[in-house]
């Protein structure tokens, strides 16, 4: 084995000389997750050892220099006769996608014909999860597997107002978790990942999964969904530290619509992706919606950005954020108004002369407003009539592609743009 321009340690690479061969790989980036981790490996193990007890299965643990005991205690964990153990901290910038490199080219190196990935905080996991979700490509019927779970709406806002009916409309394909943590792959879908030069950008961080998935739809790789029930998982405060993912998710998804301008304006649909599995409709964990905490960060970026907006957006969409953000008690932002604020940014960030990241944060603080609106319009509902609440916005994005295409096409740089 020969390791080039790797995000495998020495030690590493040691380590997957001396297993030579495995079958399944069962990968889980960490940071900071001594709390949760061994229950996530032996859940794994478990599941490995039960639906696949003829495959040399391997879990792989790629830490980015956690300073807690995460690596110890994965080091400890016991697993499964036929289930080994690699744990080990990748090298890189830090971050999920370097995370999911270094358990990749482990895959690759060891010529693994599946791999998933799960996040390695999750409560709610089951063995019958790495059935689900490796079985469609051990099989051969799917070359990338995504998650469908139900997940509270208070936690996935990004996922359902922006990737979700932006990936949707853009690309045709109606993948429900374009981000979600839970995936598996191919063996060569990981060869194809891996000879892309992306691993210095905000791919190697939280930009991992929607460039994944876009990838995956636009290069005709075969394409399922493994129902997972609910998703659980560590809760967080979702505006500490959110910024940086914000800014690494957003600007890869509006940097793909430039790499695949030549495919999304001709693509119909949405066309549904197969779920290879009986979904069982599980009302998920509540969840703290934050609102006072996203209201203040919505009048700080208010005041930050109020004229990065004057650049960004048409006229008459500026007019009418206005009037949303400046109203008196209930926050009210319509889904026909955000999916023209989305296309308005896309556009700016892809043919504006100014910064791409100032362009993706000043629409950090109408994310906000849309989030705080979309609480208050599926408050008191069920799952169900969540989830239907959530497609009627993804149809209203399709709807509205002929705007996203009309501004692209037409689209002239002002003297005044980002800097």
């Amino acid at each position: 084995m020969i390791f080039v321009d790797t995000a495998l340690r020495p030690d590493a690479q040691k380590r997957v000389r001396a297993i030579g061969q495995a079958d399944l790989i069962i990968g889980m980036p960490t940071y900071k997750n001594a709390k949760t981790i061994a229950n996530v490996m032996t859940i794994t193990g478990d599941g490995a050892s039960q639906h696949f007890p003829d495959l040399k299965a391997v879990i792989v643990v790629a830490d980015g220099m956690s300073t807690d005991e995460t690596v110890q205690v994965a080091s400890h964990v016991r697993l499964p006769r036929n289930v080994q153990k690699l744990v080990m901290t990748y090298q890189g910038i830090m971050g999920k996608g370097s995370a999911m490199r270094s358990i990749f080219e482990v895959a690759r190196h060891l010529k693994a014909s599946a791999c998933l990935v799960v996040d390695a905080d999750l409560r709610s996991i089951t063995p019958d999860w790495v059935n689900r979700l490796a079985r469609p490509v051990i099989e051969g019927a799917a070359d990338y597997i995504t998650p469908f779970y139900s997940r509270h709406s208070h936690e996935v806002t990004i996922n359902d107002n922006l990737a979700y009916p932006l990936t949707r409309s853009l690309y045709g394909l109606d993948v429900r978790q374009p981000l979600g943590g839970e995936v598996a792959l191919s063996g060569n879908l990981i060869r194809a990942f891996l000879d892309h030069d992306v691993w210095e950008t905000d791919v190697a961080r939280f930009g991992i999964h929607i460039w994944m998935t876009s990838l995956a739809i636009n290069d005709g790789w075969k394409l399922g969904q493994a129902p997972l029930g609910t998703k659980t998982h560590d809760f967080r405060d979702p505006t500490v530290g959110f910024e940086p993912k914000f800014l690494q998710v957003v600007s890869t998804l509006f940097r793909l619509i430039s790499i695949y301008r030549r495919k999304w304006p001709q693509t119909t649909g949405p066309l549904p992706v197969p779920i290879y599995g009986d979904f069982v409709r599980m009302e998920p964990e509540p969840v703290p919606a934050m609102r006072q905490a996203i209201r203040e960060a919505i009048r700080k970026g208010t005041r930050r950005f109020r004229s990065a907006w004057e650049v960004v957006l048409s006229e008459e969409n500026l007019e009418r954020v206005l009037q949303v953000i400046q109203a008196e008690g209930t926050l009210s932002f319509p889904a026909d108004l955000w999916a023209r604020v989305v296309y308005d940014f896309a556009v700016l960030y892809n043919k504006g002369e100014g910064d791409p990241d100032k362009v993706v944060m000043a629409l950090l603080p109408l994310y906000y407003a849309r989030k705080v609106s979309m609480i208050q319009e599926v408050d008191g509902l069920n799952y169900a009539q969540i989830e239907d609440h959530i497609r009627r916005q993804a149809d209203i994005f399709a709807a509205l592609k002929p705007y996203l295409i009309q501004r692209w096409n037409n689209f002239l740089p002002w003297d005044s743009d980002l800097a």
